[in-house]
């Protein structure tokens, strides 16, 4: 009996010992990702304040770096949902998102579609979720169906639902006919 119980121990001694040796000798995961921690594909995140959802954020790539507290994004989707039903989507190429602050960063192609069918084009822009506003530094343009303006920065106050654009506006406007009257010209 002894001795059964004897080689039971050494073979389990044994077997412990080779599983730690070949463990020793495989390369680590984290060697595929030198600098993030955690590689996600079709990110979705949804921020909850209140039983509603503030914002969602998509991705098509996220890199986490956690000595730094932030992810890396890549094909970013963002979807404000405003109070009064309406929603605001941020598209870009890049960004980060700061995972103490739930901040973000998007740059490389920034549009964003506004309500009442406005489109805002720039280069960068940011979202502070401590006041909930999400700004341009940078020259941007906004499209509408009656009007074109051009400047040098925007923010958006989330809260309050109004809109700021800022530093040499320049505007365009068109004025289309009434629905049902038609304009017409005679030569002379």
């Amino acid at each position: 009996m002894l001795f059964i119980a004897l080689g039971v121990s050494a073979v389990l001694v044994f077997g412990v010992w080779k599983g730690k040796t070949r463990t020793a000798q495989q390369p680590a995961p984290a060697a595929a990702l030198p600098d993030a921690e955690m590689k996600l594909t079709d990110m979705e995140f949804t921020e909850m304040q209140e039983g509603k959802r503030a914002w969602t954020l998509r991705a098509s790539e996220a890199e986490y770096f956690q000595d730094e507290q932030k992810t890396a994004l890549k094909a970013v989707r963002i979807t404000f949902f405003l109070s009064d039903g309406d929603e605001i989507r941020l598209e870009s190429n890049a960004g980060i998102l700061y995972a103490g602050s739930k901040n973000i960063e998007v740059w490389d192609s920034v549009r964003a579609s506004l309500p009442r069918g406005y489109e805002l084009t720039t280069t960068r822009a940011a979202y502070d979720h401590q006041k909930r506003l999400i700004s341009s530094e940078m020259p941007i343009r906004l499209n509408g169906s009656d009007v074109v303006l051009e400047g040098s920065r925007w923010h958006y106050r989330i809260s309050d639902e109004a809109a700021v654009l800022e530093g040499g506006v320049k505007a365009s406007l068109s004025f289309l006919p009434k629905q049902g009257k038609t304009t017409s010209v005679r030569p002379k």
